[in-house]
Parts: structure tokens; sequence; C-alpha cells
């Protein structure tokens, strides 16, 4: 059984490898515990496994992980950092536009999605640890942690757009759409024509929503300042 959020798991890798060799074993074990998870599943995978995967022993593992849950949680941080880059780099870019041409702004939400899809197939263990960090507790706060973040980011970006905004409302949306992505996210892990599908809708959906947020807000401010 995995242990509840209330429970002390230490999640921190036990050293940071500087050495070529030393960076290779660390590596060797992330690469096998993304091989594993959609073999095994998260409450199967256990740590003598991943060892054998890697062609290590479970001393050898012990060096850098005290446990699996260790290993998940740094393989969370790399991919929520990767995400979180590709959002930013999309906010800086010509890209992010609300409140203009509809279609152009569909396009562009898809063309996000389909590079955080991309992002999560090219980490290893992929939607399988967008599902550990939804299904075990422990790692729970890792993801509230991050949300908070990446709200943070978006408002930031949208109230210099548009500096009369309803924060609040934006920060719901944010949320929200956060939320959507998520979820269509760990549906890759069982259907991805499936997830592929909700991904195209869930474009369609964010630039609806975020339209209406900003819109609706410019337009009752430009009528009260009037």
């Amino acid at each position: 059984m995995p242990p509840h959020s209330g429970q002390s798991v230490e999640l921190d890798p036990k050293v940071t490898p500087l050495q070529d060799r030393a960076r290779a074993t660390y590596e060797q074990i992330i690469q096998a515990t993304g091989e594993l998870l959609p073999e095994v599943g998260i409450e199967r995978l256990s740590t003598n496994m991943i060892a054998e995967r890697a062609g290590l022993t479970p001393p050898a593992l012990y060096r850098y992980f005290p446990n699996k849950y260790a290993i998940l949680s740094e393989m969370g941080r790399r991919l929520i950092t990767a995400e979180n880059e590709t959002v930013e780099q999309w906010l800086r870019s010509d890209e992010f536009a609300i409140g203009s041409d509809l279609q152009a702004e569909i396009e562009s939400f898809a063309a996000l999605l389909d590079r955080l899809r991309d992002v999560v197939l090219a980490h290893p263990g992929g939607a399988w640890i967008y599902r550990a960090m939804s299904a075990v507790p422990v790692l729970q706060e890792m993801r509230r942690r991050a949300s908070k973040d990446f709200i943070k980011v978006i408002l930031a970006a949208v109230i210099d757009d548009f500096p009369k905004i309803d924060q609040e409302r934006v920060r719901g949306a944010v949320m929200l759409t956060s939320i959507v992505n998520h979820a269509v996210t760990e549906t890759m892990a069982d259907d991805y024509p499936t997830a592929e599908l909700l991904r195209r809708e869930a474009a369609k959906m964010m630039s609806l929503y975020y339209r209406d947020v900003v819109i609706s807000r410019a337009s009752t401010a430009s009528t009260s300042g009037a």
C-alpha cells in the first residue's frame, strides 16, 4: 500500500551524481522505472524490480535513492520543470494572444497542448508519472505546489495584457484548465487515441473559456469607464 500524505517518506535523492559513471547509473534507474511503470503499475513497482531492470544490485540503487517514491518524485520534478518551461516559452511568444481571432487562438492552444504531450512522451514513464502524482498521497503535495506555481505564471501573463481583469476568475480558469490537461494526460497511459481526441476538444474549450473571461471583463471595464 502506498504511504499516506501524513506519513514521513524521504522523497529526495540521496546524492546528486557528478561523475559521468554515476550520472549514467542514475539515469539507468530513472529509465528502468519508466519502463516498468506501464508493465507492473505503481503499487506493484518495487526497488528490487527497478534494480534488476537497470542491471544493478539493490544496494547500488540505494546509494542514489532511498525508496521507489523518491525515484517517482525525481521523475515528477523533471516532468513538471520541462512542462513549465514549455508553457513559459508559449506565453512569451507571439502565439499567446487572447481576445483576437478565435480560430488562431484555438490553433495556439492546440499547439501548446501538443507540445506538452510531446514533453510527457519524451520523459521516462510519461503519463504514468502524472498518474503517480495523482494516486500516491506523498506525491500529491508536489503536484499541488506545481499547480500553484503554474497559476502564478499564467495569471501574471494575462494581467499584463488585461490589467483590469478579474484575477479570481482568471485563477479559477487556470485551475480548471490545468485539471483538464492533467486528466487528458493521464488518459494517455491507457487510451492514447482517446487522449488525442480529448486534447483537440480541450484546445477549443480552453480558447472559448479564456476568451470569455478576458473579453467579458474588458468590456465591463470599458463600459464602466465610459
